[in-house]
């Protein structure tokens, strides 16, 4: 690290140093609002902080004089433990008897006692602890404090201590009784593998849930839910560090992505904007992937599937969230600064619930860690701002109907005053892509980068109908792309905007069957119609003779033409518990797909036009899935599925770059047949006290693959079908060694070949498709109470299989990545502080190493330090 970098850094961690020590005092002194959990199985994040009032009971005939009467400091010299019939007795004992007046609180599960004018002079050290002392309480913790303080806290497992506080002989008693908790917390279920509710041990995948704490956690460093998912999901790959998903899959395969059951996902995928940048993480509760292909839910999800649940209302009759930030892309540089802005309201009153989120954030401009800034150009949104709006509004119709009505609208822009410098190609001292100031007049086009996103959906549910349970969705979606900085067309030198749109409608249907304690059937159809199209706008020749200032329209042609796909499916899932320890689950699905397109002609990015006849075709087959999982002990389970994929190639991509040979929808079948993927897995699940982690193996193939396959002369992408096999290894774990601390990671493998000419020979996959190993690692630490820290590592190795199959065009180089966060309880509310690339490193992500071969002007570095600070109440 240079010297200037270190010198940035300290003066980032004194920040943080001194932002700590300025609100110390205050999480002291406003530690009543502080709720902590520190259950053995989980510690908690502070969205999960309730408010209890205080149950200390004190006997007011045994209260001491004030500590006020006396100036001398108390020796606390030694602390015992006493089990009682109902509890515990915690003695401390002072140097020379004298009388001490603690104050006290209980803040969620923990009872807290503070001496004033107090040391601790204990034999073995500053902290006492005793982990589990007495049935029902985890842990009895005496501490000194600065300030002369010393600290005792009893924490409960299912609900906090009563304690009472006498003196005795000289010494400090706490009586604590320890009283059953008030009401037993629900179960979260996992409802997207099986499209039924069940608990996450019960699902023979696997399969990763992102709560809400851990979002809310994550955000602190980026909003960017693609970014936010590739740090905490196996088999996801790296975050991009941009608003693309490109190079970006799941086990080496396409990802489906749905918001409320609601398909996000396009068949046209151009990696122009990432389909998870549609919702921001401010309206979500919740973050469900199933890793591996999924049968119950039908085309697009060969990798995988996201389903994103948006923000449940409140049982309350109303609460209120507000949370601003201000976040630096830059080190602080001065037009680096963009800022965060939320509001929130749920509630229920009698058979209504509601809930609506609003938020809004401005970005400035991107630098990298070398201090320069990054060129947008549709990749980094700069000097923009976007708005996320969700209503959802439900009545319960009886004891056992639903209705409910779901808007959401994600809309982001951004005005161009850089774009990406056309001739650091012809620089031979350039060694990456480089930011040219313009100002743009723009004549016939709208210029900038954005993106809209809105869904609507219906739902009903009827939980008792003829034994069964019904659910109901219509839906309707659209999302909008702009890619209006200009760029060259490298074929024909013309510059160009691009925009893409797609509609999707439809609905599904479902009917759960319990037809005994064992038995479950789910049955059920899906049914969807999409129409997609992408359109660019050509400049004329004054975009380059008045030094790329003047944009004025020349013509309008269609890259990708209209076309429609129409999807029919047809499903039925079924779940035995064969006995208490093992159970069985399993389904089929006929799935049935049309593709439609007028007669069109291709000729953007091609040295020559290609006429292609229009028609329609029409694609089906059946996949089904079996899993099982077996409970070995109490603590460890074994599951192992076999899973089938179904999903049919991007047409997009086919209908603009026709691949060789390709004139005709209805007679070149064989370039748009369907892939099937056979996906075998095998895995282990473990949940201890203070350890919980998952081990799991996969293997799967399909007979029609689609590959990109990197073309020179002019240097572009072409389609390749053919035998693909991927496999791979993935890991994680979680340790609680104390109440105060966590740490864990993930570690993500796989690997994959193809055989394009049918010969036998398997040749490596790409990056575009296999990203390389990924580590990630945290520690947490809860410092004081209501103050916790978070350091994060993420490392990226690198890859050359694809460099040496002729797959990818460059060797993939590695890079490390080390993320600070803070939370720090103050007044009614948390400060948050995040810390992106804290070394402030300059390095490439995958994508922007993938590409560059092409051009430097994809050699954009990854964004330097990113300093986020923000405060969050609720109310």
């Amino acid at each position: 690290m240079s010297n200037s970098k270190k010198w940035q850094l300290h003066q980032v961690l004194y920040l943080t140093a001194t932002i700590s020590a300025i609100t110390a005092e205050s999480v002291r002194a406003d530690i009543s609002q502080v709720s902590i959990d520190t259950s053995t199985s989980q510690v908690p994040r502070l969205s999960e902080m309730e408010f209890p009032k205080t149950r200390a009971e004190w006997l007011s005939q045994d209260l001491p004089p004030t500590q006020a009467e006396t100036e001398e400091v108390i020796e606390i010299t030694g602390v015992q433990l006493t089990p009682t019939t109902d509890g515990i007795e915690v003695v401390l004992e002072t140097a020379g008897g004298e009388r001490v007046t603690p104050t006290t609180e209980v803040v969620g599960d923990t009872f807290i006692a503070e001496i004033p004018n107090a040391v601790l002079a204990l034999p073995d050290g500053e902290v006492f602890e005793e982990l589990n002392p007495a049935p029902g309480i985890e842990l009895v913790r005496v501490t000194s404090l600065p300030g002369e303080r010393v600290q005792i806290s009893i924490t409960g497992i299912d609900a906090p201590p009563t304690a009472q506080v006498r003196m005795e002989a000289g010494n400090l008693v706490l009586s604590v009784v320890q009283e059953e908790a008030e009401e037993i917390p629900e179960i979260e279920l996992f409802v997207t593998a099986t499209r039924t509710a069940e608990e996450e041990e019960d699902i023979p995948r696997s399969v990763t849930v992102i709560d809400r704490e851990e979002i809310e956690e994550q955000t602190n460093l980026t909003t960017n839910l693609s970014d936010i998912l590739g740090q905490t999901v196996p088999g996801l790959g790296p975050p991009t560090q941009n608003f693309r998903d490109v190079p970006q899959t799941l086990r080496g395969r396409g990802i489906q992505v749905l918001i409320d059951g609601v398909p996000v996902s396009t068949n046209q995928n151009t990696g122009a904007a990432s389909v998870l940048r549609s919702i921001s993480p401010s309206a979500i509760e919740r973050i469900e992937v199933v890793r591996g292909p999924s049968a119950a839910f039908g085309e697009g999800g060969t990798g995988g599937l996201i389903n994103v649940i948006t923000r449940r209302p409140s049982k309350d009759e109303l609460i209120s969230t507000v949370e601003a930030r201000i976040t630096s892309r830059g080190d602080l540089v001065a037009d680096s600064f963009g800022n965060y802005l939320e509001y929130g309201l749920s509630g229920t009153s009698g058979i209504v619930d509601y809930v609506f989120n609003f938020s809004t954030e401005e970005f400035g401009f991107a630098f990298d860690g070398a201090g320069d800034r990054i060129p947008g150009e549709g990749n980094f949104i700069e000097n923009s701002r976007n708005f996320n709006i969700l209503g959802k509004l439900g009545v319960n119709i009886g004891e056992n109907q639903r209705l409910q009505v779901s808007v959401n609208h994600f809309d982001e822009d951004s005005e161009a005053e850089f774009i990406n410098d056309p001739n650091v190609d012809d620089d031979p001292n350039a060694d990456k892509a480089r930011a040219l100031a313009v100002d743009l007049n723009c004549i016939g086009v709208e210029c900038g980068d954005g993106r809209q996103y809105t869904s609507l959906s219906l739902n009903y549910s009827h939980d008792s109908i003829f034994g069964s349970q019904l659910r109901l969705q219509g839906f309707y979606r659209r999302n909008y792309n702009l890619f209006g900085v200009p760029f060259e067309d490298s074929t024909s030198g013309n510059f160009l905007l691009g925009q893409q749109e797609s509609e999707r409608f439809g609905g599904r249907l479902e009917v759960e069957t319990p037809f005994s304690e064992t038995f479950n059937l789910l049955w059920g159809a899906d049914y969807s119609n999409e129409e997609s199209s992408q359109l660019y706008q050509i400049l004329d020749d004054e975009f380059v003779t008045s030094g790329f200032r003047v944009a004025r329209l020349d013509k309008e042609v269609f890259w990708t033409p209209p076309y429609k796909i129409e999807n029919l499916g047809l499903f039925a899932q079924a779940k035995w518990d064969i006995s208490p320890r093992w159970l069985v689950s399993g389904g089929v699905r006929y799935e049935n797909i049309g593709v439609s397109v007028d007669n069109y002609t291709a000729s953007l990015f091609l040295n020559e036009p290609i006429d292609v006849e229009g028609g329609s075709i029409n694609v089906n087959d059946v996949v089904f899935n079996i899993g099982t999982v077996y409970d070995l002990t109490d603590e460890l389970s074994v599951f192992a599925n076999f899973a089938q994929g179904f999903g049919v190639p991007d047409f997009g991509r086919l209908l603009r770059r026709p691949p060789s040979g390709f004139r005709s929808i209805a007679n070149d079948l064989e370039f748009t047949a369907p892939q099937k993927v056979d996906n075998y897995e095998l895995g282990f699940r473990g949940q201890w006290d203070s350890v919980q982690f998952s081990l799991a193996g996969f293997y799967n193939y399909s007979d029609f693959g689609v590959s990109f396959v990197q073309l020179n002369n002019p240097p572009r992408i072409d389609i390749a079908r053919g035998p693909r096999r991927i496999y791979g290894v993935e890991a994680t774990v979680d340790w609680q060694p104390s109440p105060t601390w966590q740490l864990g990671g993930v570690i993500s493998w796989n690997e994959g070949e193809d055989d394009q000419d049918e010969d036998g020979n398997f040749d490596a996959l790409g990056t575009r498709d296999i990203q390389p190993l990924k580590i990630t690692a945290y520690v947490e630490n809860e410092t004081l109470p209501g103050w916790r820290n978070r350091l994060q590592a993420l490392f990226v190795g690198g890859r050359n299989r694809g460099f040496e199959s002729g797959a990818d065009f460059v060797k993939i180089e590695s890079y490390f990545v080390l993320d600070y966060m803070s939370s720090i309880k103050l007044g009614p509310g948390t400060v948050q502080i995040g810390i992106q690339n804290l070394l402030d490193e300059e390095y490439f992500t995958i994508g922007n190493q993938l590409f560059a071969p092409f051009s430097l002007t994809n050699r954009r570095a990854a964004p330097g330090r990113t300093i986020s600070i923000g405060y969050r109440v609720e109310f």
